[in-house]
C-alpha cells in the first residue's frame, strides 16, 4: 500500500518543531527538505540544527551542490532515507557508496525533465527513486502529469527500489496519485497549509482504502 509522508520544508527551528509535533498526531515518518541556497535561490533549515527523532522516520532529501558534509549529518541522525537531488549532484557516485556503506537506505531524486535513464548507472545502490512533480526547490508548484508515465518507467529501470512521488499534490488530483501505485507520495502544502492537517491527513487516507 502506498505511504503517505508528510515533507517539512521549513526556514527556522521553530516551524520545524511545529510540523513535526503535527506529524507525530498523523503519522510515523516525514520527510525533511533540505535546500543549500546554491541550487535553487531558497534556502531551509540545516541539518545541523536538527535533533534525531527517535519515535519518527525521518527521509532526508538534500537539494544540495555539495552533498558530504549533509551526508555525514544524515547518517549521525541515523535518517531512514538519504536522498540526493540528481540534478544538483550529477556525479553522486561516492555520496551513494558512502550513504550505503553507513547500512542507510540510498536515494536519487529526478526532476521532470531529467530522462530516468541518466540514473540507470546507480541503480545497483538505489533504495529509494524520488520522482520530483515539479522542478525540486519550492513547494506548492503545479503537478506535472508525466509522473505517471514515469512510474511506469521507473518499476522497469530500478527494480527492487521504492518508487516515491513529490510535489504537486492536491486536493483536485490527490486521488489519483494515491492510486497510481507509488510506493511513497510526500505532500507537504495539503497537509501543513490545511487549517486542520489531521482531518486533512485523515481525508488522503480514505483514498487509499
Amino acid at each position: 500500500m502506498t505511504k503517505i509522508v508528510p515533507a517539512v520544508l521549513v526556514q527556522d527551528k521553530a516551524d520545524y518543531q511545529k510540523q513535526v509535533s503535527v506529524i507525530r498526531q498523523l503519522t510515523n515518518r516525514f520527510q525533511l527538505d533540505v535546500i543549500d541556497g546554491q541550487y535553487v535561490d531558497n534556502k531551509t533549515i540545516g541539518l545541523d540544527e536538527i535533533v534525531r527523532t527517535n519515535d519518527l522516520l525521518m527521509d532526508v532529501h538534500l537539494m544540495v551542490v555539495d552533498p558530504t558534509k549533509y551526508v555525514e549529518r544524515a547518517i549521525i541522525l541515523h535518517a531512514n532515507n538519504i536522498i540526493i537531488q540528481f540534478e544538483a549532484c550529477p556525479e553522486p557516485t561516492k555520496h551513494l557508496e558512502r550513504i550505503k556503506k553507513s547500512g542507510l537506505n540510498a536515494g536519487l531524486a529526478v526532476n521532470p525533465d531529467t530522462k530516468l535513464s541518466k540514473l540507470k548507472p546507480h541503480a545497483d545502490m538505489l533504495d529509494h527513486l524520488l520522482i520530483m512533480g515539479y522542478p525540486a526547490g519550492f513547494a506548492g508548484q503545479k503537478l506535472d502529469a508525466r509522473v505517471f508515465e514515469r512510474l511506469e518507467e521507473a518499476r522497469k529501470l530500478f527494480v527492487g527500489a521504492d518508487i516515491g512521488l513529490d510535489g504537486g499534490v492536491n486536493s483536485t488530483n490527490a486521488k489519483k496519485i494515491l492510486q497510481a501505485g507509488f510506493d511513497v507520495v510526500n505532500i507537504n502544502t495539503l497537509i501543513f497549509g490545511s487549517d486542520d492537517p489531521l482531518n486533512a491527513y485523515s481525508n488522503l487516507l480514505g483514498y487509499l482504502i
